[in-house]
């Protein structure tokens, strides 16, 4: 979206132009900016599709009545009849993404803000289960038979991208083929609970030190909730703040052996699909280059993570 897009939008929500307009490069779907006026700053989010972004405005409810913190969107356009696109604009929680701060967090800092995660697990936890599975936007809901049909489609949409980008090597798909055999069973008798999956480096939001909110909440997932403590362990794993972080959400949930050891999959289920993205371009955040680097750096954490798994 260019600047005169924003510019309007400000002018017909606010009757003014903002004083200085600031993108957020981090995320992968919607366009993000802040919106710095004279007393007071607001985020503003865009999408082509209504698809990519109403799921915060049919889930904010649910987050609120949970009572965790989260913005609240003060305007917001979907019929692409006053622009050619979707947009909210919600309150500003302060804060920067824990992925900009995590290094910078005290043991003590990093055992809190993985209590404070821990206490939405149990909050989604304390739901009933539902009746299916899958991905749930705000506009579509999947209704999948079994978390294995899950898995396996993941597992096609990696190999359809691996087709051209070359970026996962013959090791770790047959690492991955192997833990969807090995697993088989458990993923099919899985029960599904609703669960917020992207908790792991982005979404969370670090003021001070301290948790201060959720946001970003499109999309939720019916599914195996320990899929969400894997995305953590697969984005901190391998450093001492990990370590202290990633234990923590393992003694506050009370996972056994078996419960971390899938964990521990699920994790290096996210790492094989993140290193699937290199290369795709998915907004103005992402490049469409393969860094050769970072495909290193997860294929390290793959087999690693296997081993011990293994072990």
């Amino acid at each position: 979206m260019n600047e005169i897009s924003i510019q309007r939008v400000c002018e017909t929500e606010f009757g003014q132009p903002p004083l200085k307009i600031t993108r957020k490069k981090i995320g992968m779907c919607n366009e993000v900016y802040e919106l710095h006026f004279e007393t007071k700053s607001y985020i503003l989010r865009m999408n082509n599709e209504k698809e990519w972004i109403y799921g915060t405005h049919k889930f904010l409810p649910l987050f609120q009545e949970l009572k965790i913190k989260v913005p609240s969107i003060i305007s917001a356009d979907y019929s692409k009849t006053k622009f050619s696109f979707c947009y909210q604009i919600q309150t500003k929680i302060e804060g920067k993404d824990l992925l900009i701060v995590f290094n910078e967090l005290s043991p003590p800092e990093l055992k809190a803000i993985a209590g404070d995660l821990s206490l939405i697990f149990d909050k989604f936890n304390a739901l009933p289960y539902e009746k299916n599975f899958g991905g749930i936007t705000g506009v579509k809901e999947e209704q999948i038979e079994n978390l294995f049909t899950i898995i396996e489609d993941k597992r096609k949409r990696i190999v359809q991208r691996n087709g051209s980008t070359k970026v996962i090597d013959k090791e770790v798909v047959e690492m991955h083929n192997e833990l969807v055999e090995d697993y088989k069973e458990y993923f099919l008798s899985a029960r599904p609970k609703l669960y917020y999956d992207d908790l792991n480096s982005k979404n969370v939001m670090i003021h001070h030190g301290k948790f201060n909110g959720l946001v970003d909440l499109d999309f939720l997932m019916k599914g195996d909730y320990l899929d969400a403590v894997g995305g953590i362990i697969a984005a901190w794993y391998g450093t001492e703040s990990g370590e202290i972080y990633i234990n923590e959400i393992f003694k506050l949930q009370k996972l056994d052996e078996f419960q971390q050891k899938m964990a521990k999959v699920y994790a290096i289920f996210h790492l094989i699909m993140w290193t699937s993205e290199e290369g795709v371009k998915f907004n103005g955040n992402s490049t469409g280059e393969i860094n050769w680097l970072s495909v290193e750096k997860k294929k390290r954490k793959i087999i690693s993570l296997y081993n011990s798994i293994k072990s």
